[in-house]
């Protein structure tokens, strides 16, 4: 009977302290923003369906989605209007189509991303592909094989369709944190269903699993929540590692090269987190593949330089900050 009443002590002490600090941290930050993983099961997923954005996005049944062909592509709250986007028949913006590549007479570069290679909200000539086009000079193409929203999981399968086909020397493959977490996702907002996967014994398999129990009683409590999203995280970085290590195998195993970039958010430049745990250079140095961490480059820099590479508002980088892509890009195109 003394055991049970330690127990009960111990326990209504827990959940007391528990309590507190989810009352702390409610006061602290009113605005949490709570993390939730879509699935297949989401009571309001058939709603989100009809939100999906059909301005400028384009189904796909293995990718996702990709864009329409069409030069205005209106893209959510855009900051810039008036803005023409170059779409290829398989919904890249690109002037090539990928499914019937000329001769090859050139090295072809293959771009691979989401927004930033993309080049959202940029004039066809401010585009990265562009600058890195006029700096190499006529020797050389630039194939951009990216889509905005996109996560690794998607990169990875537009790779496994397109890198063939496309016959290219090379691959450079820019992500940012975000790219990991919606590696996580079966369903993303505004554009629909979307390829999602899972590591079981080291092999990649589809993901159509809903939460567990304890996940769901994380989802509506800071503390919870915030639990929840580390273990979230840690997995969209096995992920993305996973992912990265395929392709970069593939590529070692047809003899050709690869760069991999990672591309800091602004609010991180801002608040100075380096978030290191979605940071890809322990794999690459392992891989002896060429890495990039644009973070150490820019948080060097007084905070109003840092957000002149950034339209404002926005958190896309703007011509200033596609040109210092394309300058740290460019040094390793072989």
């Amino acid at each position: 009977m003394k055991t049970l009443k330690v127990i009960s002590f111990n326990i209504l002490f827990l959940a007391i302290l528990l309590i507190a600090l989810e009352l702390l941290l409610w006061q602290m930050y009113p605005d949490y923003q709570f993390y939730y993983r879509t699935h297949p099961e989401q009571a309001n997923l058939s709603g989100s369906y009809a939100k999906i954005d059909t301005n400028w996005l384009d189904p796909h049944p293995e990718l996702g989605w990709v864009c329409q062909q069409k030069e205005a592509l209106h893209f959510p709250s855009p900051p810039r209007r008036g803005i023409s986007y170059q779409i290829n028949p398989q919904g890249f913006r690109s002037a090539y189509d990928f499914n019937h590549p000329e001769p090859k007479r050139k090295k072809r570069i293959l771009l691979i991303g989401d927004s930033f290679t993309f080049g959202i909200y940029l004039p066809e000539d401010s585009t990265i592909s562009h600058r890195l086009q006029r700096l190499k000079g006529p020797e050389y193409e630039f194939y951009t094989l990216a889509i905005p929203a996109w996560g690794m999981d998607q990169m990875y399968l537009a790779y496994l369709q397109y890198a063939e086909k496309i016959q290219a020397d090379q691959i450079v493959l820019s992500f940012i944190d975000d790219d990991l977490m919606r590696s996580l996702e079966y369903f993303y907002y505004g554009c629909g269903p979307k390829p999602c996967f899972k590591i079981e014994d080291d092999s990649l398999l589809i993901n159509k699993d809903n939460p567990s129990y304890w996940e769901h009683l994380c989802w509506n409590n800071q503390i919870g929540n915030r639990i929840l999203r580390i273990h979230y995280q840690k997995k969209a970085a096995e992920l993305g590692q996973y992912f990265l290590k395929e392709i970069i195998h593939l590529e070692k195993k047809a003899g050709r090269t690869a760069l991999v970039v990672r591309i800091p958010a602004l609010i991180d430049l801002e608040k100075n987190i380096p978030r290191p745990s979605f940071s890809m250079q322990e794999l690459m140095e392992k891989e002896q593949i060429p890495y990039i961490e644009l973070f150490d480059s820019l948080i060097a820099k007084p905070v109003p330089e840092i957000r002149s590479f950034y339209i404002p508002d926005d958190g896309h980088f703007n011509e200033k900050g596609a040109q210092l892509l394309t300058e740290c890009i460019a040094p390793f195109i072989e």
